[in-house]
Formats: structure tokens, sequence, C-alpha cells
């Protein structure tokens, strides 16, 4: 293929990634309205097996897990690592705040919801918001730093980091939230723990993140900025038909046999979770006494969780928690409107840093 040709073919994927980012919210949303009236073809995709043996199964899900995790290490950027890696305090303040707050969250709600209404109605809903509040940061948050002209270093180390460290954080996090939800739902956080511990966490997350990285290291700068628009575009794509073939197994049943008050409730705690988020970038960033760029990387590193990750744990372990998985769909739409709200306000104020 000539040289032009080629400049042509990554010239259109930096333009359809940057279509799809900019109207990823209402695709999400498009997404989730096709699971709930077409399901099937997510629960086909949801079926795919590669395995020999019982047990062993290589699904669909776990493909696209690895896929976006792949893409996403390998844009980042070495030299911006290390430069965040000067500031040991910033990084390790900010590691606390991502799992340690929303986990003590959890906690609190996790005893006071079911006093208030019942064990009936929040029963699978606090493991979905535990399971989502253990994650590490959402790789999308990165995305919308960039936009909003926020420290885009500050926030790659974030996500590096706390998948880094999420094998030891998650299943700590997990066990503490466990103390506060019943029986039940305690048992599947244990679960959790020991899918996330194991080979599954090997296999599915780490590999994938160091070949990533590899890749990068291989490749070099120069090859992996013309290919960037590329990585794009296969992330959005990733990330959407991931998000469709889980809530094709939440959506129907939700509409079918919950009632609109747990909806409600769920769609409350998670946008709490996330506003929880932004108020604590606000009081880390004038502890640390950071500037507006940087602060503006932790309004979206702290918000946003790493929801593709939750929802293939949550599709291999809490099928029979459907309101588990509502949580995590929920808690992956509403982000990104909370994002876009974060989002809007600092470009109106003015706040985000150059």
């Amino acid at each position: 293929m000539a040289p032009s040709d080629n400049s042509s073919n990554l010239k259109w994927y930096a333009d359809a990634g940057a279509w799809l980012h900019k109207n990823f919210l209402w695709l999400l949303v498009l997404c989730y309205l096709l699971a709930a009236v077409l399901p099937g073809p997510g629960l086909a995709i949801r079926r795919l097996s590669f395995a020999r043996s019982p047990g062993n199964e290589v699904t669909a899900p776990m493909l696209l897990l690895a896929l976006l995790l792949f893409c996403a290490a390998t844009v980042v950027r070495g030299s911006q690592v290390r430069d965040l890696l000067r500031r040991p305090g910033v990084l390790l303040v900010s590691l606390l705040a991502v799992w340690v707050i929303p986990s003590l969250f959890v906690s609190a709600m996790g005893w006071i919801l079911p006093r208030m209404l019942g064990d009936y109605v929040t029963t699978g809903m606090m493991v979905g918001l535990a399971l989502v509040a253990a994650m590490p940061v959402a790789n999308s948050s990165v995305a919308w730093t960039q936009n909003a002209r926020g420290n885009v270093a500050l926030g790659l180390g974030l996500i590096v980091l706390t998948i880094v460290f999420s094998p030891l954080a998650t299943p700590q996090m997990l066990n503490l939230m466990g103390l506060s939800l019943s029986e039940q739902e305690t048992s599947h956080c244990e679960a959790l723990v020991t899918r996330f511990s194991g080979t599954f966490f090997i296999v599915w997350v780490i590999l994938p993140s160091a070949a990533g990285l590899i890749c990068n290291r291989v490749l070099g700068p120069e090859r992996i900025d013309r290919a960037r628009g590329g990585l794009r575009l296969l992330s959005a794509i990733t990330l959407l038909t991931l998000n469709y073939t889980n809530a094709s197994l939440a959506m129907p049943k939700v509409f079918n046999d919950e009632a609109g008050t747990t909806i409600v409730i769920s769609a409350i705690l998670a946008v709490a979770i996330c506003v929880l988020g932004i108020c604590s970038s606000w009081f880390f960033a004038r502890l640390l006494q950071l500037g507006k760029a940087s602060w503006t990387a932790l309004v979206f590193g702290y918000s946003m969780k790493h929801t593709g990750l939750a929802l293939v744990l949550a599709g291999e372990v809490l099928q029979d928690e459907p309101r588990a998985i509502l949580m995590i769909v929920l808690a992956t739409l509403l982000q990104h409107i909370v994002a876009g709200g974060a989002d809007w306000w600092l470009a109106r104020k003015g706040h985000a840093g150059t």
C-alpha cells in the first residue's frame, strides 16, 4: 500500500475515533436501550466460548476486556509516568482516595440502607456497588482529563498504578466492605476476591496490560503516535460492545422484574459515589496545594471507575444477581454523565488548567 494510502487510513481512524469519543455518551445510552429491547445478539456474544473442556472457558467478554486493557497500556508514555513518580506523596494520597473513601461509603450504606428500606430492596444492589468501589481508575478518565486541559500525566499515572496495585487492593477492599453486608452478599464478595486474586486476573488483566506496555516499548513513541487514532477507535468500539453484551444480561430482567424504586435507589447510589470522588479531589487538591490542571485530573480519576472490568467479573460470578449487574451498568452510564457535567462546570468556571 502506498504511503499516501496509509496516511489516509490513519486519518480516517483518527477522525472516526474522535467522532466516537464526542458522541460516546449517547452511543452508550443507545447500547443500553438496544440491550433492553434486543438482548439476543448480546447474549449470543456472551455465550461464545473457545474452551475445549468445561470449567476452562475463554469467553468473548474476557477477550474484550483483554483487548481494552491492551489498548490502554499501549498508549501510555513512560516519560509521563516517570515524571509522576517524582511526587510520590500525590500518588500515595490518590491511591488511598481511589479505594478507601468509596469503600467506607459503601460500608456505611451497607449498614444504613437495609435498616431503612429492608434487606429485600437492597439485596444484590450493595454487592454491585461494592464491586464498583473496589475497581481501579477508568481508562476513559484520561480522555475527559485531556478534553478539560488537565494534567494527562497524572491521569495516566493513576490508571496504570491502580491497575498494577489492584490485585492487592481490590480483594482487601471487598473484604472490608463485606463486613457490613448481608451473609449472602458477603459470600458473593468472597467469590469475587477469589476470582480477582487467581488465574483469571493474571491472565485477563495483568498479561494484556503487560503486553500493551511491551508493545509500546518495542514500537516506540513515533509509531504509537501514528497508531493512536486507530487504537482509540478500537478501544471505544470494544468498550461499547462490552457494555452491550453485559447489559443484555441485566436490562431485560430489570424492566420485567424490578420495581422503579430499586432502579432509582441504584441510580442515586451510582451518582453519589461519583460525586464523592469529585468532592475528594477538591479536598486533596487543596491539601496538597496542587495546580488547576492536576486538580482537573483528580476530578475524573477519583470519580470514574473501571466498570468494564467490573462488568466482566460480575458476568462471571454474579449471573444470579441481576441487581448487581444493574448497579454496574448504571454506574457506567452515570459516571460519564457526571463527568460531562464536571467538564461543563470546569469550562464554565475556567478552573481547568493548561
